[in-house]
């Protein structure tokens, strides 16, 4: 499998070599990157190709290139409310005491770089150049298709992950797709009981797949390419046979949402027959009708599917507000539920993991963090009204931030937000383009 590492690597390095050559193209290499390789860790001459280095040589291209060679003007409208979230709670950190300050920075410094830096770039090329825009949707619908169609071949695999098992071995990482051999599946036509295609997680796949299918169809609504509806297709059925229920919760929330604020009727007609016709599909097969029954059990004994009941969820929140007693303001420090696990293999006690975004934040930041990331998503909503003018845009966009809020909070946060931030500048960026042409054509037709 020594051809697999080449590859790899060459993939990985074209990503340096191309920044100097074309900042776009190596922006679109790089989206690839992420989604059909789990890791980014080789030596160059003694010098480590990491997700941080690429990340700062990509800024540094970028700023050379904006400041000395004036192609670019720097502007930080997209990246404003993430810019609020991590410094608040960088603020916030140095008036915590549940760890070392400097492991709090440590993680800090990796987690803002990681999201905030390639959406800066991603933005700031779209509102200059439109390549990027058209580089950037191929990059990522080549990649969600190799990595689709990886899911569906793995659906027939038991669990078993060859790709990302060879690589975690060679990269001496921990490989999840061990977690779930043994397990059964929540579907009789699927040997797999999660999967996680070409990512370093079942529930990082399924994220991506719920970014994907709001991506798609901004596509298809923008170009009326009836190519779209066929990659939809592609994206809902692997989220079915990801096993991450959370991704199918969050995107129904999100679609919701855009129903009632758009309240268009041939939308709505479209979409109650879509959903008769689920429906129907649902009840005549009994893994999916079980399935989609586990949504509303509360106490979990009532569907055959297992997970996190709401009741057990009660009982973790209650067990949050429990492990910050005496740092009810402001948490135990950035990054702490990572530090606890990292220290403790077997996880919490009452937390486990810490699946939830909300246990996330009182933990790590208390109720003045909670405060600052209600203000954060706030900014996302304005940002989307500030930018965008057409309603079906801003209901669109605040559908995707919903999913991402819905899906965080059903999961926790594991470096969810880094790419939640790419997928939310591009697509801002892409709206915000098509806003530009179709005023302009309005005005040389007058």
């Amino acid at each position: 499998m020594d051809y697999l590492i080449t590859a790899v690597f060459i993939f990985a390095f074209s990503i340096v070599v191309l920044s100097f050559i074309d900042l776009k193209l190596s922006v679109a290499f790089y989206i690839a990157y992420l989604i059909l390789v789990p890791y980014l860790q080789f030596k160059i001459a003694g010098f480590p190709l990491s997700y941080n280095l690429v990340n700062t040589l990509l800024l540094a291209v970028f700023l050379y290139q904006s400041l000395i060679k004036k192609r670019y003007k720097l502007n930080y409208k997209v990246i404003t409310p993430f810019l609020f979230l991590f410094f608040s709670l960088l603020v916030l950190s140095l008036f915590t005491w549940g760890m070392p300050w400097s492991i709090q920075f440590n993680n800090w410094r990796v987690s803002f770089m990681q999201t905030c830096i390639l959406s800066f770039i991603v933005w700031n090329l779209a509102q200059t150049d439109k390549k990027i825009l058209t580089y950037f949707k191929w990059g990522f619908m080549i990649s969600i298709i190799i990595a689709g169609i990886y899911g569906l071949f793995l659906m027939q695999m038991g669990g078993m992950n060859p790709y990302t098992t060879f690589l975690s071995s060679y990269f001496g990482m921990e490989d999840m797709a061990d977690h779930y051999i043994a397990k059964e599946s929540r579907l009789s036509f699927s040997q797999a009981s999660k999967i996680q295609a070409t990512m370093v997680h079942p529930m990082t796949w399924a994220l991506i797949l719920c970014f994907s299918i709001i991506t798609f169809t901004i596509f298809y609504l923008k170009t009326k390419d009836k190519k779209y509806w066929l990659l939809i297709g592609l994206v809902a059925f692997n989220i079915l046979i990801s096993g991450v229920r959370t991704g199918i919760a969050a995107l129904i929330l999100g679609i919701t949402y855009f129903l009632i604020r758009y309240r268009k009727f041939k939308l709505i007609l479209l979409s109650l027959i879509i959903i008769a016709a689920l429906s129907l599909i649902i009840q005549a097969n009994d893994d999916l009708s079980n399935l989609f029954a586990s949504f509303t059990d509360v106490s979990g004994q009532k569907s055959t599917v297992k997970g996190s009941s709401i009741t057990m969820r009660l009982e973790q929140l209650q067990g949050a507000i429990d492990e910050i007693k005496g740092h009810e303001l402001p948490g135990k420090g950035f990054g702490w539920t990572r530090y606890y696990t990292s220290i403790n293999e077997r996880g919490h006690p009452v937390l486990l993991a810490f699946e939830s975004l909300l246990f996330m934040v009182l933990c790590n930041s208390g109720y003045i963090g909670l405060f600052i990331w209600i203000i954060f998503f706030l900014l996302l909503f304005q940002l989307n009204r500030n930018i965008l003018m057409k309603n079906i845009d801003i209901y669109l966009m605040d559908a995707f931030v919903i999913i991402y809020a819905a899906y965080s909070i059903g999961t926790g946060d594991y470096g969810y937000i880094s790419f939640f931030a790419i997928f939310y500048s591009y697509l801002l960026g892409y709206l915000n383009r098509n806003q530009e042409h179709e005023n302009y054509t309005n005005t040389t037709d007058l």
